[in-house]
């Protein structure tokens, strides 16, 4: 019991640990410090180093040199409070700003600022954030293994993209010596990066969306589903502006106070910008896994080891024959069949699906049966199924049928689909329990967008509490962030 709460809660606890040992650590060794400046021309001669006498905290001066141009002074806290470093040359007074706090540790430029030790701890932060990368894809791997079809395999690819921007950011962090603040200041300005650098994506992607939106509006008819492109992009476009906008109306009124560089208002503003940022970034990670996700699954070849390959049926023409897009799903399977039996000289058996419609003269799977002894499919490697009307009947009619007729609960399955339909198809067969391999035949783009749009909206539906929860997270990492950054900057100055 104790090892399954330790599993469940391993990454809490594991924070919870690092936040201990990075307090002890810091109050170990915080208590000095090395200041090193490279600002300054030391070919002008720098006289004295010393403690500013405006200072309120202080600290001892233990020692200073100067070596290619950098100066290193090195401080032990002596009492808390401010403390203000004078650097006195022949040109010119440089003022370094420190805190010393009252367990004695030392921080430059900011209340919570560098610190000695500081760098590890981050570091430290670092590699918990890279372990719940690594988990990240390793789940992703083993998902995609169990199954190829999952909104999870959406959810955990979405994940990882941001966990690999948010963890570039934090990194920064150790390398611009900016402490606690600096690594929140760039965990929250990360996000902002993130959108402000695909916001021209963004913008290509909405006019791409809305064009297509309007031909599948022309060829399919005025429906909400057929107009989620237009709704997603302009979301995404508006959302990406929102801080833009608001701090125009915020210049222009006295509502919030944000002129004040280190005013409370300025910080609520950094801390709303930042909230929606992240959660339009996160949106852009999901939607990035969802196109991600829908391509590798329509370029999937499925293993040549198949028994039956499900072809999907659609709207057939009123003399009886396939249309273009159903032709395809039929050509694509007899590909994929004469690609498995030239590898392994292995014969399979089509399974074409589909009843007939009220405006049809047959069934689409006797049209597709039709359509391959045509193409020299011979009719003892032909299984129709004629009775569907869904595609998650043409699933479940087909897989009844290859039960009743091989003669064995054992046996390998394809299906073939248009390529936008793969991944909605393979989530239905999981539905059903039927392990299947989905492979897909080419069609118009503006279907693609679509169904990369559909798909989105399922996965943030269907995983909605893992959304909820990581939303919470950037919520507290933002407050606390943008708490961090106003105690710093309202403290020293």
């Amino acid at each position: 019991m104790v090892l399954d709460f330790l599993k469940k809660h391993f990454f809490l606890l594991l924070a919870i640990l690092i936040a201990v040992f990075g307090y002890i650590y810091i109050r170990a060794v915080g208590n000095e410090y090395t200041y090193v400046r490279t600002d300054l021309n030391a070919s002008s001669g720098i006289t004295d180093v010393r403690i500013d006498s405006d200072s309120y905290g202080n600290a001892e001066i233990t020692g200073w040199e100067v070596s290619d141009n950098d100066l290193k002074v090195r401080l032990r806290s002596v009492a808390p409070g401010m403390v203000y470093l004078s650097i006195i040359s022949n040109e010119h007074t440089g003022i370094g700003v420190f805190y010393v706090h009252r367990n004695g540790v030392i921080t430059s430029a900011y209340f919570f600022g560098d610190c000695t030790g500081c760098g590890n701890v981050i570091l430290c932060v670092v590699i918990y954030l890279v372990l719940i990368l690594i988990y990240l894809v390793v789940k992703y791997i083993m998902l995609e293994k169990r199954s190829f079809y999952s909104y999870d395999n959406v959810l955990y690819l979405g994940l990882i993209i941001y966990a690999f921007f948010f963890i570039y950011a934090v990194s920064k962090g150790i390398f611009f010596k900016n402490g606690i603040y600096g690594a929140f200041q760039q965990a929250l300005f990360s996000s902002e990066g993130f959108v402000i650098f695909t916001f021209p994506l963004v913008i290509v992607t909405t006019i791409c969306v809305t064009v297509s939106n309007i031909k599948l509006l022309r060829k399919e008819g005025r429906t909400w589903r057929n107009m989620l492109g237009i709704f997603l992009g302009l979301a995404l476009g508006i959302g990406a502006m929102l801080p833009l906008i608001l701090n125009e109306i915020l210049n222009k009124t006295n509502i919030i106070e944000i002129h004040y560089q280190r005013g409370i208002g300025n910080f609520l503003f950094i801390f709303i910008g930042s909230v929606i940022y992240s959660i339009v970034a996160y949106l852009e990670c999901i939607l990035l896994g969802t196109i991600i996700t829908g391509i590798k699954t329509a370029k999937h070849i499925p293993k040549f080891d198949k028994d039956f390959i499900i072809i999907h049926g659609c709207q057939i023409k009123k003399d009886g024959t396939l249309t273009p897009l159903l032709k395809a799903r039929a050509d694509r399977a007899i590909e994929f069949a004469k690609m498995q039996k030239g590898r392994l000289g292995r014969p399979i058996v089509f399974v074409p699906s589909g009843g007939k419609g009220s405006d049809e003269v047959i069934s689409e799977g006797e049209a597709i049966k039709r359509y391959l002894l045509e193409q020299g499919i011979p009719e003892n490697e032909i299984l129709a199924e004629t009775q569907s009307t869904t595609t998650e009947e043409n699933f479940k009619f087909a897989y009844d049928l290859i039960r009743k007729t091989h003669g064995s609960a054992f046996f390998n399955l394809a299906f073939c689909t248009t390529n936008y339909h793969v991944f909605r198809s393979g989530l239905l067969a999981n539905e059903l329990g039927i392990r299947a391999e989905g492979i897909g035949s080419k069609t118009k783009r503006y279907y693609w967008i679509n169904a990369f749009i559909r798909e989105f909206v399922a996965t943030i539906v269907k995983e909605k509490r893992t959304h909820v929860l990581v939303t919470i997270v950037l919520l507290l990492i933002n407050l606390i962030g943008s708490i961090l950054m106003y105690i710093s900057e309202a403290v020293l100055f």
